[in-house]
């Protein structure tokens, strides 16, 4: 990321003094024209600073959603290894479904007894 760097601030302008020379500009003229550049330079300032606390957050979400992310993925490898050996068939199969019928009735029986089979490992 570039950071940009301003060469002035509002209150270098503000403090600014200039020699007075017999054939100079009118000093009225001149500090009104710097009070305007004074308020724009405020708000590019506001503004640069806003932003960069918008990038410093997106940057620390980015690192969460990192962290997130890499966590998901041993997750993800851990279930892929405990599935391998799972065949993967589109046809729904009497026996399946005896199979869940079980699962389910020994589920049930565990609850029951006070265990909670998503514990038994």
């Amino acid at each position: 990321m570039k950071v940009i760097k301003l060469q002035l601030s509002s209150n270098a302008i503000l403090d600014k003094k200039f020699q007075a020379t017999s054939r100079g500009y009118n000093p009225l003229e001149v500090d009104t024209f710097l009070d305007t550049i004074i308020s724009d330079y405020m708000v590019v300032e506001s503004n640069v600073l806003a932003l960069k606390r918008d990038v410093d957050n997106l940057i620390s979400k980015i690192n969460d959603l990192e962290k997130q992310k890499r966590v998901l993925e041993v997750e993800n490898g851990r279930y892929r290894t405990r599935f391998a050996n799972i065949k993967e068939s589109d046809n729904v199969t009497s026996d399946n479904i005896e199979y869940i019928k079980r699962i389910n009735a020994l589920e049930k029986f565990l609850w029951e007894k006070g265990y909670n089979p998503k514990d038994i490992k």
